[in-house]
């Protein structure tokens, strides 16, 4: 039998009466190999479920990564990449009424130079000498400039002013420094607002803080947000250096560019307006003033002004206390332009006529507390328009004790008085009353203008009411806001009715005691010939222990049948004389003169040039 074909398994005996079956060699020899090959398998198997575990796992992680944490990875691989570099929107324009532009911003270079590199290259004498050639500063100061520890520094002038250049000089350095000539010197552009006719209207249009270019009091901080825009964003691959690789594709969010904002002030009139109150300020040896024109058909301000002032191209060179509108913001007792509105007040609500008669004695008695005419004249027998001509502070105090304290509290209201004007401009202040006496005394005083603090423009505005036949005009000071990139509604502002404070009649009535009593007082507005003026002086000395701490005013408008401005002259502390009439009646009836010729307004029907 073949020693490989199968057979039975023959017994085998091991012992004394034993017998043990025995596999036969090749049999054994068969089984050892099926179990080494099953072994083997098993190996096999066991590695490659490892293997397939560790594909999965890799294959799991992979996806995690290229999927799930896609947008992480692309933003950090962007942050490594690329830079976001913000675009300046352009800052809206300012404009007067007629498009003189008031405020612009414009781009120019200033020089930084690296003093180390210069150093480093000895360059310090040859790039003095090239910079003092193009600036037109010594080469002394410029290298004394150049010559500091550390890096970076922004050159500056004589007076310590970061030095900005012109379009030519920066057209000559930027030659200097491409050909290799300025080692260690760059130059940077700097937006810069820019203000073309310096002091202009300053208080009423602010400033931008160069610091982070934000819009400080007047126009430029209500309209900020406006003037300002919206940066756009430039997102570029740079290189090793930080530098944007031209070559690779860029985003970019455009910039929206700031609206531009026109406002109702005409620039000449704000001109002729200036320059005859820092006159006057000089010939009245005054502190200061303040001036406002307004259109009282529509309220709007065609001119603001006050003394002393600041040049916003140099702001950081002014007083913090400049920088307010003193037109809006800072009150005084108005004196005895406020009989205007007490008569008013006493016309409107039935209990005087412009006829009705009082006797004056020079004196009254109110709470125990004696007050006087301002020049301790007693007049006799007066009528209430002879009040206003003579300015007697008793017949005022008369008229309002007709009127009554409730009355004539709630007119005080209804004329604009005790309350922000709402014209738009920051910092407005509201007026107040003094609550410290009784109060008869208290609507007594007021009557003549006296413990009644109030803002100039809201004086204009009362004015304005009676010039627009009792009807009371928001001032405004904006006319429109055009978007800058030209898309988008336009926005226009225009006349905004406040309230009819009191009747045509009274209006009418109270405007020819005014021109009656004008023509005759200390105003002298016979002098403007050819046309009737509706005004009155005041004279207010909150102090009557120091005569010096007085303001000065005229208020009134023009032509009186049919007013085309109100005008507003106020002296603050004047010493060359304290009175109403002599100190700020020549600018009030200079700039009357002025602007009814820029008006191309004739002379009034029955008033012939030449007579009063």
């Amino acid at each position: 039998m073949s020693p490989y074909s199968s057979g039975p398994i023959e017994p085998r005996q091991t012992g004394p009466g034993a017998q043990r079956w025995v596999l036969p060699a090749w049999r054994a020899q068969e089984m050892a190999e099926r179990a080494t090959l099953w072994q083997v398998g098993r190996r096999q198997l066991i590695l490659l479920i490892v293997a397939l575990l560790v594909l999965a796992g890799l294959v799991g992680r992979i996806a995690y990564w290229q999927i799930w944490q896609h947008n992480l990875l692309a933003g950090r691989a962007d942050q490594e990449d690329l830079r976001a570099i913000q675009i300046y929107a352009g800052r809206g324009y300012i404009l007067d009424a007629s498009g003189h532009i008031l405020a612009l911003s414009v781009t120019e270079d200033e020089v930084i130079a690296d003093p180390d590199v210069l150093r480093s290259a000895d360059a310090l004498d040859n790039t003095a000498a090239t910079l003092g050639q193009a600036l037109k500063l010594p080469e002394s100061l410029l290298r004394s400039e150049l010559d500091v520890p550390g890096a970076y520094v922004a050159v500056r002038d004589s007076k310590r002013q970061v030095v900005l250049l012109s379009v030519q000089q920066s057209d000559q350095l930027g030659k200097h420094i491409d050909q290799g000539d300025l080692p260690g010197i760059a130059l940077i552009p700097v937006v810069r607002r820019v203000y073309p006719d310096g002091n202009l209207a300053a208080q009423a249009l602010g400033f931008v803080r160069e610091s982070d270019g934000t819009g400080q009091y007047g126009i430029e901080q209500q309209y900020n947000k406006l003037l300002s825009g919206q940066p756009g964003v430039l997102y570029t691959a740079v290189d090793a250096a930080g530098d944007p690789l031209a070559t690779v594709p860029q985003q970019q969010t455009p910039a929206i560019p700031g609206s531009n904002v026109t406002l109702t002030i005409d620039a000449n009139i704000q001109y002729w307006v200036e320059e005859g109150l820092a006159r006057t300020i000089k010939q009245m040896d005054a502190d200061g003033g303040t001036v406002i024109v307004m259109d009282p058909q529509t309220g709007a301000i065609m001119a603001m002004a006050s003394q002393p002032s600041f040049n916003p191209n140099r702001y950081a060179n002014a007083s913090l206390v400049d920088f307010i509108n003193p037109a809006i913001s800072d009150t005084y007792d108005p004196g005895s332009v406020m009989k205007a509105m007490t008569m008013a007040m006493g016309i409107n609500s039935g209990v005087i006529t412009p006829d009705s008669t009082y006797v004056d004695t020079g004196r009254t008695v109110i709470d125990g507390i004696t007050l006087h005419n301002w020049d301790q004249i007693a007049h006799g027998k007066l009528t209430m328009t002879q009040v206003l001509q003579y300015s007697a502070n008793t017949g005022a105090i008369w008229a309002a004790n007709q009127i009554g304290n409730v009355r004539f509290s709630g007119y005080l209201r209804a004329f604009g008085f005790l309350q922000p004007t709402g014209l738009g401009l920051p910092d407005e202040a509201a007026g107040r009353r003094d609550q410290s006496s009784a109060q008869d005394l208290t609507t007594a005083e007021n009557a003549f203008g006296e413990s009644i603090a109030v803002t100039p423009l809201q004086m204009v505005m009362a004015y304005g009411a009676l010039a627009n036949g009792g009807t009371l005009m928001r001032p405004y000071i904006v006319s429109n806001i055009t978007p800058g990139n030209g898309q988008g509604p336009e926005t226009r502002y225009g006349p905004q009715r406040v309230r009819q404070v009191v009747s045509p009649v009274t209006a009418a009535e109270v405007t020819q005691m005014l021109v009656e009593s004008a023509s005759k007082s200390e105003a002298q507005m016979n002098l403007v010939q050819g046309y009737t003026i509706a005004a009155k002086t005041g004279t207010s000395t909150p102090d009557i222990t120091n005569l010096s701490d007085t303001f000065a005013s005229v208020v009134g408008y023009a032509p009186a049948s049919h007013p085309r401005f109100v005008i507003l002259v106020k002296l603050n502390h004047p010493r060359a004389t304290i009175f109403g009439g002599s100190a700020a009646g020549p600018l009030w009836r200079a700039l009357a003169r002025q602007l009814l010729i820029y008006f191309q307004i004739p002379p009034e029907a029955g008033m012939p040039a030449g007579a009063p």
